[in-house]
């Protein structure tokens, strides 16, 4: 059993939260979804053994990024140094076309790490004969986040170019900075301040009796894996620019509005009125550890609670009051926030967290920020490049909605665990998200938010079923369309479209007939699809039928 460092070595010291992710990893060692990768496509003459050479240096110089992570002989996990073999870069000249290279480069950012046996960190440099090489740098969650992979490839670039021009280069961060950092996390445990925060969570938390509900499609497997993929959104400019027109005038910030909003989604799509959604805080405190390379993350709950009776403003004033509660105590361990609710462990979840929230606005004057911006070519350091987009840090939870703001654009990723959802589920969850946004930010969304849930079936439905008409039938499933599409605006229209696409469309009837089955609590048989197949009029015969009304 893995115990707390509670008296940790000096140099060897990991956080809870890398505990944590150690555990993650040795209960599932072909996980892959702490695999934190930057991918940089290099728009200049790369001399590769220079290259190898600026990263053996950066990770070597670096003592977090150059170790391994084992139990000692008391049962705690410590890291130790991993020697001089820490850094070989892997070189690859592969001869693929566009789509077959993205696939192979995937490929290698997807390879589980041994954190006992191996270094936390891979480089791979893919050499292309008439287009820009691409340097892939993939490490374990446990040594970097999200802000550390802007850093890294900084030092890499920067490292690279004092070689190329016969320059001395000093490492801006060895890893001291994070070893304080640990040492400091160990005495806040110990002080009067983490137990008034535990207090606080344990307050907070009271009462939580349930998971967070998700729209899934799929049966719940019954143990968790962390498997995922994703969808992207790109926010329209006049959204975008509603956006920022309503955040000013609620006088809130652009992250509590935009979770406010994803809270709403959870709330049309389950019914659930309680309920917990997670978001990341930074712990980088102060300029030394802004600029340093680590794991510098935690994780918070807010408990989210939806009177159907208010409106969209009442649920923007409490998830803003909500953060604001929460940010004064956010340097307790997320690793320790299970211990204080009464909630079961279902191996079937990835734990109190289902749903994560994560607002990146990249910082517009790093122009290796800048080249996170799609499309974008940046220089730093004499050094011209752009970001080679790979999908990654899929299926930690069962959702997470990740919104990034650039320079010029808003996009929105939703990572969704694929043992839960299908592409199409997925895709239907950011259309739904960027209705009720636009519905927000113009003003539309109904007075009560009881309103936005479809109707059930005693205020949808006639169940008499004294109407053999086939226009009143349709007209009917017209309604249970309308239903089942959330009551959006245009469902009607889009249930005639959808008629049309279930003639065709199998997997379509799947996922109908799953929906029918969760909006409507019936239970249908697969057996019944080709009578879906026929049209949204025997559809409706199908669901009366089991139904029985």
């Amino acid at each position: 059993m893995m115990q707390s460092n509670s008296t940790p070595a000096v140099g060897s010291e990991l956080t809870l939260g890398q505990e944590a992710l150690w555990l993650i990893q040795n209960l599932d060692p072909e996980c892959v979804a702490y695999n934190v990768t930057a991918a940089l496509s290099l728009h200049f003459p790369v001399d590769a053994e220079l290259m190898e050479s600026a990263v053996r240096a950066a990770v070597l110089d670096h003592t977090l990024l150059g170790s391994l992570f084992g139990c000692d002989d008391s049962g705690r996990v410590r890291r130790r140094p991993a020697g001089a073999t820490a850094a070989l870069t892997e070189r690859y000249e592969p001869d693929l076309d566009e789509d077959e290279l993205r696939a192979f480069a995937l490929g290698l950012t997807r390879r589980p790490f041994d954190l006992d046996r191996e270094p936390p960190i891979r480089t791979a440099l893919l050499r292309r004969r008439n287009a820009p090489d691409v340097l892939l740098i993939t490490a374990h969650h446990i040594v970097v986040d999200n802000v550390s992979q802007l850093l890294l490839c900084r030092e890499i670039l920067s490292r690279y170019a004092a070689l190329r021009e016969g320059r001395a280069y000093a490492a801006r961060d060895t890893g001291a900075a994070f070893d304080r950092f640990a040492r400091q996390q160990y005495a806040y445990l110990a002080s009067p301040r983490a137990d008034r925060a535990r207090r606080h969570w344990q307050e907070e938390l009271r009462g939580v009796s349930r998971h967070t509900a998700v729209p899934a499609d799929l049966p719940r497997p019954d143990v968790y894996r962390a498997e995922g993929a994703e969808v992207v959104l790109d926010l329209p400019p006049d959204l975008v620019e509603g956006l920022d027109e309503a955040v000013a005038a609620h006088n809130v910030t652009t992250f509590a509005y935009l979770l406010a909003v994803l809270e709403l989604l959870l709330h049309r799509s389950t019914g659930q009125t309680d309920f917990l959604v997670g978001y990341p805080v930074t712990q980088r405190r102060g300029a030394e550890l802004r600029g340093a390379i680590g794991y510098f993350v935690n994780t918070l709950p807010l408990r989210v609670r939806v009177d159907p009776d208010d409106g969209f403003d009442a649920l923007l004033r409490g998830t803003t009051a909500g953060l604001w509660r929460g940010l004064p105590h956010r340097d307790y361990p997320f690793a320790l926030l299970p211990r204080l609710v009464d909630l079961p462990r279902d191996p079937g979840r990835p734990g109190l967290i289902t749903v994560l929230f994560v607002f990146n606005e990249l910082d517009k004057d790093d122009p290796i920020a800048a080249a996170l911006e799609p499309g974008r070519e940046v220089e730093h350091a004499g050094l011209r490049t752009a970001e080679y987009y790979l999908p990654q840090q899929q299926g930690q939870f069962e959702l997470t909605f990740q919104v990034t703001r650039h320079a010029r654009t808003l996009r929105a990723t939703l990572k969704y665990n694929t043992s839960l959802f299908t592409e199409r589920a997925a895709l239907r969850l950011t259309e739904q998200y960027r209705s009720l946004l636009r519905s927000a930010v113009t003003g539309t969304l109904p007075a009560a938010l009881r309103e936005l849930i479809p109707r059930s079936e005693s205020e949808s439905m006639d169940t008499t079923r004294t109407d053999a008409d086939p226009a009143a039938r349709l007209t009917r499933i017209r309604d249970v369309a309308a239903a089942v599409f959330a009551a959006e605006p245009g469902a009607v229209e889009a249930a005639e479209d959808f008629a049309q696409d279930l003639d065709t469309d199998s997997l379509l009837a799947v996922d109908f007939l799953v929906e029918l089955e969760r909006v409507f609590g019936i239970s249908l048989d697969v057996d019944q699809i080709p009578r879906l197949m026929a049209g949204l009029d025997s559809a409706y015969e199908t669901v009366a039928e089991s139904a029985g009304w």
